[in-house]
């Protein structure tokens, strides 16, 4: 199993959402891993954790960098990248299914005439509210399922609501379906992020972000120290920077570990050919 060191020093553990999402759920996929026990700590949006965690060097952060369907979450990347603490790096990884479940008191779904939700978790799972829920089911729409599930204690039995498996946990909701997205397959990418040093493994994956000076060559320099390092590059993408209006950013993944020497040197040389560069991290790939 990897490790990070000094995980007894975590005091916080921040993550996005209200109770029951999917970031909870990949809070708690980190915690049973690593055997966390810091206080845990929900927020609002992913600027609000990353900040958070840059002035407390106690705490680690978990939140979502990329979807399955929908790509790159750039609130996540735009804040990374900002970041003034240079020592917040990616820790670890976990790939997680975004499944959504129809929850309810009632433990038969033939009784449910009502849907308490908000309108794009309705969306989501649009097809099955279509095709397998009554044509005449009552909606009742609310801003977020933490809502959603409150209220369902207002309601009868033939209410049910769309969350999931946490949901079901926290409230103690029967599982009438799940995966109930109209994407089956739909997962995402979670990080935790935080001020610490890991180690490596034999699944250790490094990233970077950096801007590209503006030289003939400079793509192809780059490239070309990952090729005579004998490094393999496993994920590149680029994003309009909100560093400079009129530069991108390269996102790059690539096999092993910052403390492996190959790793040192070509990024020591790599340096060379960027305005902007910054050390996201190395982790364990799931």
């Amino acid at each position: 199993m990897s490790n990070f060191k000094n995980t007894e020093k975590i005091k916080t553990i921040a993550y996005l959402g209200t109770s029951g999402s999917f970031t909870e759920m990949a809070k708690d996929y980190f915690c049973e891993k690593y055997n966390l026990n810091g206080y845990q700590m929900p927020f609002r949006t992913i600027s609000e954790i990353i900040a958070y965690v840059e002035n407390d060097q106690d705490a680690v952060g978990v939140i979502p960098v990329e979807n399955a369907k929908e790509g790159i979450i750039r609130e996540t990347n735009d804040n990374l990248i900002k970041s003034s603490n240079e020592h917040i790096k990616v820790l670890s990884e976990a790939i997680l299914p975004a499944n959504n479940c129809l929850l309810s008191k009632n433990s038969e779904i033939y009784n449910i005439s009502g849907l308490i939700a908000p309108a794009p978790a309705i969306a989501r799972c649009q097809q099955y509210v279509k095709n397998e829920l009554p044509m005449h089911l009552n909606i009742i729409h609310t801003s977020d399922t933490e809502e959603a599930a409150r209220l369902l204690n207002s309601y009868n039995l033939t209410y049910a609501i769309i969350g999931t498996e946490k949901t079901a946990e926290i409230y103690n909701l029967n599982i009438l379906n799940p995966n109930i997205n109209n994407d089956k397959d739909n997962q995402t990418k979670f990080i935790m992020i935080g001020d610490f040093e890991t180690e490596p493994t034999e699944h250790s994956t490094s990233s970077i972000a950096i801007s590209l000076l503006d030289v003939p060559g400079t793509l192809y320099n780059i490239v070309k120290e990952f090729a005579e390092h004998n490094i393999n590059i496993t994920y590149i993408h680029a994003t309009p920077s909100k560093l400079d209006s009129n530069e991108y950013i390269l996102f790059l993944d690539f096999d092993g570990h910052i403390k492996e020497e190959p790793i040192k040197s070509a990024m020591e040389n790599i340096k060379k050919h960027t305005k902007y560069f910054r050390f996201m991290g190395s982790y364990e790939r799931i």
